[in-house]
């Protein structure tokens, strides 16, 4: 049994959190920086709470009143870290014996082969991090945390650094592990999806505050807030004339070109702006007053040849419109939509209907956002783009310097191109990482492509500096926690050929001494520059470009010189399939401009090179 009670004044609110734990998997899920990792560090020993206590299995292992506070060596607590953290330099057996080194030899055999045989990776057992597939470096990261045989299991994010295809597969096998284990486990997550797989509970989380907690049913049933609705995928829709709430899921919607049409209760008139198959049946995303979600069965879809663009009546019936008992809280920061009328059999209703961005990230699907809206609002004069995230800034700005009206979306690069391979349509192709590109080119989806723009890579480190970092060579020289990027993403990629380069300058044992002091790895540069910021890491590597006026205000910069610098590229591309090419290549030939480069600058990327501009 674990128990909870503690609070810690983060920089910009408070994390408090009061939980009893039986075994059971716990999930703590909300949006990165509301304090789930926080929360983790403060269990573990990492990080010191500001008053509380945590107890577990009878022991203390942290009070304020009694003073005690027991360094994390000494908790028997097991921690997976998000990307795992695997030292690349050891074996397998290696990094699974790392943190029993003080047991005899035959009782860390005996361990060895314990764990080896509950996750299958005995034939893993010689092989170095670098040789494993995602799921198995998840597999050996879970076994170096079990075989101390701890009374708790933490892990962050521990799906996130998996692709779309590896996720499913390995998420279930962590469901049945966790159920094997019969120890109080907790995840922190921000995809619904994981939550609701591997919990027996789930709590949101908003800005340190729990904010509901239940099954995955009760919570996606039954909404406490907006909020929360967000997470879980569901539509809220309020009741005129009562002060009553309903729910209504995606897939209980239905869709028709006329008001009325299919019978149903409740109607709602909206503009499809995206639709996503996914097997049986298409997600539908509609934007008028409000934003909606309908999940609509593939044949219906077939034969209606519902379009993006077009106008159309969500409805749902009535029994389908699950009452609350209670006023659900409005979203933060957000104004309360605009509603519309629609007869039913129980009166008037007026609908205020919240779609989730949650569950864009359930199913793969990415944000959408809307560029300047001064132009002709024709769908089909409407650019489509797919651009990486690290390039949303300076890509809105470009949209709103030439008065482009595009539904963009700005995903990863890997997402990005999983939905060009499925057929997904898009004007206008904005990558991270070269191999994507020409993978799609291999393909045949992709002709020609280019850089876009060009940037490098930073140290960021805490405001103030406390661990006095001046230069490269203190990575691998000061007793610091750093963060860096998964070896799969590019990001990752950059900063182990940084400190491959740095090899040549400090000598072969920089990269060694530097990864030692590695704690996480994350798949999202904000994630590393949002852990720094928050005081859970010394340092970080980041692009400077993502280094934007919000972070500034709470990271330092160190620059990294360009001798042992790596170059970051975008390249830009209009697919093969693009519904409007030209205007594709229009806004295409703007960006590599001077003017277009002008822009990228005040984002902090570096100019394209004269002879690779328009």
């Amino acid at each position: 049994m674990l128990h909870i009670s503690i609070r810690k004044q983060l920089r910009d609110f408070s994390v408090e959190l009061t939980e009893k734990i039986n075994k059971e998997t716990l999930v703590i899920i909300g949006h990165s920086g509301c304090g789930k990792s926080s929360t983790l560090r403060m269990l573990t020993g990492l990080v010191e709470p500001d008053d509380g206590q945590i107890e577990l299995g009878g022991q203390m292992l942290f009070n304020t009143k009694s003073g005690v506070n027991l360094p994390p060596e000494k908790r028997n607590i097991g921690f997976v870290f998000q990307n795992y953290a695997l030292f690349p330099h050891l074996t397998v057996t290696e990094n699974i014996l790392y943190g029993i080194g003080y047991l005899s030899a035959d009782e860390k055999q005996e361990r060895l082969l314990e764990v080896f045989t509950l996750l299958g990776i005995n034939h893993l057992a010689h092989a170095r991090p670098s040789m494993l597939s995602g799921g198995e470096q998840q597999r050996v990261a879970i076994a170096r945390a079990l075989v101390t045989r701890p009374k708790l299991l933490l892990f962050d994010e521990p799906l996130s650094a998996l692709d779309v295809s590896t996720r499913t597969r390995v998420r279930a096998e962590l469901k049945d592990l966790l159920r094997t284990l019969g120890i109080p486990s907790i995840v922190v997550t921000h995809d619904y999806e994981d939550a609701r797989v591997l919990g027996d509970r789930i709590a949101v989380m908003d800005q340190g505050k729990i904010i509901q907690s239940g099954t995955a049913d009760e919570i996606a049933k039954y909404p406490a807030s907006h909020f929360v609705a967000q997470f879980t995928g569901t539509n809220l829709l309020c009741v005129e004339d009562t002060s009553q709430y309903a729910a209504v899921s995606p897939w209980h919607m239905k869709l028709s070109r006329q008001r009325g049409e299919t019978g149903q209760d409740f109607i709602w008139k909206g503009k499809i702006i995206d639709m996503s198959w996914l097997g049986g049946f298409v997600r539908f995303h509609l934007e008028g007053d409000s934003n909606l979600l309908a999940d609509i069965a593939s044949e219906t879809v077939e034969t209606e040849q519902f379009q993006v663009g077009e106008t159309v009546y969500a409805s749902v019936a009535h029994q389908h419109a699950r009452m609350l008992s209670h006023t659900p809280q409005p979203v933060k920061k957000s104004k309360q939509e605009g509603m519309i009328h629609a007869n039913s059999k129980k009166g008037k209703v007026k609908w205020a209907v919240f779609a989730s961005l949650a569950a864009a990230v359930i199913a793969s699907i990415a944000l959408t956002s809307g560029g300047n809206h001064n132009s002709t609002e024709a769908a089909e004069e409407e650019l489509i783009a797919m651009v990486a995230a690290n390039a949303t800034d300076p890509f809105k700005d470009i949209l709103e310097h030439t008065g482009t009206k595009a539904k963009t979306t700005f995903a990863g690069t890997q997402v990005l191109r999983t939905q060009i391979e499925q057929g997904a349509k898009t004007d206008l192709f904005l990558s991270a990482d070269i191999s994507h590109i020409e993978a799609l080119q291999k393909e045949g989806l992709v002709d020609e492509y280019q850089p876009v723009s060009h940037g490098h890579e930073v140290i960021v480190v805490e405001k103030g500096n406390p661990k006095a970092i001046k230069e490269v060579k203190d990575l691998a020289d000061k007793p610091i926690k750093l963060i860096i990027g998964v070896d799969t993403v590019p990001i990752g990629k950059y900063t182990r050929q940084i400190f491959k380069n740095a090899d040549e300058v400090y000598g072969n044992q920089f990269t060694e001494n530097t990864m030692a002091h590695v704690v996480s790895m994350e798949s999202d540069v904000k994630q590393v520059l949002q852990k720094v910021a928050l005081g859970e890491a010394d340092a970080g590597v980041v692009y400077r470009s993502d280094v934007t006026s919000k972070f500034q205000e709470k990271v330092e910069i160190v620059e990294i010189p360009a001798s042992i610098n790596a170059e970051s590229t975008n390249y830009i591309t209009v697919p093969k399939n693009a519904p409007n090419p030209q205007a594709g290549q229009s806004l295409l030939n703007f960006m590599v401009s001077p003017e277009g480069q002008a822009i990228f600058a005040k984002y902090g990327y570096d100019p394209l090179k004269k002879e690779e501009m328009k």
